[in-house]
């Protein structure tokens, strides 16, 4: 901590206005993110007199992000690096929509961003990166508000708040309940009810019985082939340049051949490109 210190000192002697704390590596605990942050504010303050303004970079490799960066906000980190949908090198970083909201309802801190945009600016980076945003994820993944089990299907038919933290219009998304295995009698009744529709409970159970049957003698193969179709897909997009390509270009630039062994393929590939 000394040498962070040390380190910090020198850079507002040499004239910086804001430090950075980043958990380059992401192997923080919020308790260890609250001493350290707090450690460094009381020694600046010390040696300048002043409370010199910090920032916190926070990755996620142990999916603490969004905890580390809050933590850091409760001992008076005003600025914080977020990147949308947490997208980043390695595991990423706090996700920008994790962290905004919490600040906001957990916080009641105003950030100052329009919460409407950010379900619409996750769709918008999945498209400009061509990479999938985690389905299950946090306020913006396209599980978030979503619903087919029974239970919970009956508690927000009766109370919305008792599954969901905030309403998701503040988001401008809205709750979806899907009928499918897990489904049961309450979303049938409610979906039978909406159209004016009247079963007796021997009929609701007949419905409910022939969809679960439905569900589960579908083939699921071709599904499971489109998946890692796709997967794949992904990986080539994400993979970058092959060898072939990268030692082209070092020749072509240096117009020198690399003096270690190729693979045979990335040989005959730059050969063939030659000619």
């Amino acid at each position: 901590l000394e040498d962070i210190l040390q380190i910090f000192e020198a850079a507002v002697k040499a004239g910086a206005e804001r430090l950075v704390i980043a958990d380059t590596v992401g192997f923080l605990r919020p308790l260890s993110m609250r001493y350290l942050i707090s450690h460094v504010k009381d020694g600046l303050s010390q040696k300048f007199g002043k409370e010199i303004p910090l920032s916190v970079h926070c990755h996620n490799d142990f999916g603490l992000a969004t905890a580390n960066t809050l933590a850091a906000v409760e001992e008076g980190v005003s600025y914080v690096h977020t990147c949308v949908a947490g997208f980043g090198e390695r595991a990423g970083l706090a996700p920008m929509e994790e962290v905004v909201l919490a600040l906001e309802l957990l916080y009641d801190i105003d950030t100052g961003l329009d919460l409407k945009k950010l379900y619409r600016l996750g769709q918008l980076v999945e498209k400009s990166f061509a990479l999938p945003i985690q389905y299950h994820k946090p306020i913006i993944g396209e599980n978030a508000f979503s619903y087919e089990m029974d239970e919970h299907v009956h508690g927000m038919l009766a109370h919305p708040l008792i599954y969901e933290p905030f309403p998701p219009e503040i988001i401008e998304r809205e709750t979806t309940f899907y009928i499918g295995k897990q489904s049961g009698r309450h979303l049938v009744e409610n979906r039978l009810a909406s159209a004016g529709i009247k079963a007796t409970q021997g009929q609701i159970d007949e419905i409910v019985r022939r969809i679960k049957n439905l569900q589960e003698s579908q083939d699921k193969g071709g599904t499971q082939m489109t998946f890692y179709q796709i997967k794949k897909l992904m990986r080539d997009l994400r993979k970058g340049l092959t060898e072939e390509e990268f030692w082209k270009i070092v020749e072509q630039v240096t117009k020198q051949k690399p003096k270690i062994s190729l693979k045979p393929e990335t040989e005959k590939l730059l050969e063939a490109s030659k000619q």
